[in-house]
Order: structure tokens, then C-alpha cells, then sequence
């Protein structure tokens, strides 16, 4: 068993960029029959795809590890560790969705490629290899990994733009509070300065101040009352109007 393994977080944590640029995908082709990894990594080159082969299920871990390969052709059959050994302990780490493998076998019997499906196996290719299928395959899964990486990023930048708009709203929902209980006190102070002009009776002008400049005060109040009562801003030219009309 292959112990020294790292982490799911170490991982994600190794830079991709470190071990092969993107628009040259690494193919780890594992198999302990030489002759075999040399006929894939043949038939596959020109296909520009970077092979990495090894000879063993514990070569192949080291090399998942050191390495991240993009996708790995793995042999169903091999000694000490098989295939399925090694397809299980990599899946304890890494999801169908984040490297892809794809099982090798000259075991075409159903009994076969349902235990390398349920172990976590993307897709499998029978020995004799076709190669012609094997490159459709090997396309099909890379292109699933990286449209799954397009949808987990355009997800992220999404929880990213409404997480800035709940700010936003919390910012203004804050600030229509003050407005309103700003307009509130207003409206109050107003209300009590209109009752104190009230109870002086609108008739009976105070002295000092005649009639007719008592009235135009009382209007001005009253436009300003309906302005703040209809919650629309004060008109501060109107109360300079009245202290005008006042002080006059």
C-alpha cells in the first residue's frame, strides 16, 4: 500500500504551471509491461499531449503527486498493486471531475469494467487498444475537466459579484434609514412649530409682527409641512423665506 501520499489540500496547493503549461495536457500511461507503455506513448505522440510512462501502481502515485498529470491511462492488471488498488486510492483525493482516468484492460468481460467503473474509473478501452477510440476518449474527458473548471470559476465570480451587491444593499438600506429618521425628527419639530403659531391663533398677530407677514409665514409652514409629510426634501429657500418674513 502506498502511504506516503499527499493531501487532498496539498494537492490543490501544488502550482499547475510548475510541471507543464496548459495547452500541452500530461498523459501519465501507466503499465509494468514496457513493450505496452512504449506502443501507447508511440502511437500517441503528435497528438500534443505530454506522456509521463511508469511501471507501477506506486510509480504511478509518486507520479500524481509530483507531477498532476491531466489524465492518466491506467493498466487494470498489474503486480504488487493493481490497477484498482491504485484507481481507489487516487479517488480518495481526486474526484471524476478533477483528473481523469482511464482504464486500460485486456479483460473485456462485463464483470471487469463494472469494477473498474464503480471504483471510480471515467471511461475504460480494451487491449487490443484501438487507438483511433482512445484519442476520441482521452479528448472527451479532457474537455470535461476543463468546461467543470470554466463552470466551478464562472461560480465563483458569480458568489463574488453578489456578495458585493449584498454589501452594496446593506450599505444603502442603511442610509434610507438615516434619510427617514432624519425627515421624521423634521417633521416632528415642524408639527410643534405649526402648533405653537395655532395656539397664538392665526388671527391675532403677535406683536411686532402684522397680519399679512404672519400669513405668508403659516403658508410657507404649511408647504414645507406637505413636503416633508409627502417625504420629499425640505425646501430650504421657503424657510429662508419665513426667516426673512420674521426678521423683517
Amino acid at each position: 500500500m502506498f502511504q506516503d501520499r499527499p493531501s487532498r489540500q496539498e494537492y490543490t496547493q501544488m502550482p499547475h504551471s510548475q510541471t507543464h503549461t496548459p495547452r500541452e495536457p500530461m498523459i501519465l500511461v501507466v503499465d509494468d509491461v514496457e513493450a505496452n507503455r512504449n506502443v501507447v506513448c508511440r502511437r500517441l505522440e503528435g497528438t500534443g499531449y505530454r506522456l509521463v510512462p511508469v511501471e507501477s501502481g506506486e510509480r504511478a502515485l509518486r507520479a500524481i503527486q509530483d507531477d498532476r498529470p491531466d489524465l492518466v491511462l491506467l493498466d487494470y492488471m498489474m503486480p504488487t498493486m493493481s490497477g484498482i488498488e491504485v484507481l481507489k486510492i487516487v479517488r480518495e483525493d481526486w474526484g471524476m471531475n478533477e483528473l481523469p482516468i482511464i482504464m486500460l484492460t485486456a479483460r473485456a468481460e462485463a464483470e471487469a469494467v463494472v469494477t473498474a467503473l464503480e471504483a471510480g474509473a471515467d471511461d475504460f478501452v480494451s487491449k487490443p487498444i484501438d487507438f483511433d477510440v482512445l484519442k476520441a476518449r482521452i479528448e472527451t474527458q479532457l474537455t470535461k475537466v476543463k468546461s467543470n473548471q470554466g463552470l466551478r470559476m464562472a461560480n465563483a465570480a458569480l458568489d463574488e459579484r453578489v456578495a458585493m451587491r449584498v454589501l452594496a444593499f446593506d450599505k444603502l438600506r442603511e442610509e434610507v434609514e438615516r434619510e427617514i429618521t432624519l425627515r421624521k425628527k423634521v417633521e416632528r419639530e415642524l408639527e410643534q412649530l405649526r402648533g405653537k403659531s395655532g395656539d397664538e391663533g392665526t388671527n391675532a398677530a403677535p406683536e411686532g409682527i402684522d397680519p399679512a407677514t404672519l400669513q405668508r409665514v403659516h403658508e410657507i409652514l404649511d408647504t414645507v409641512i406637505r413636503s416633508a409629510t409627502d417625504g420629499k426634501p425640505v425646501n430650504l429657500a421657503l424657510l429662508k423665506a419665513m426667516k426673512s418674513q420674521l426678521s423683517a
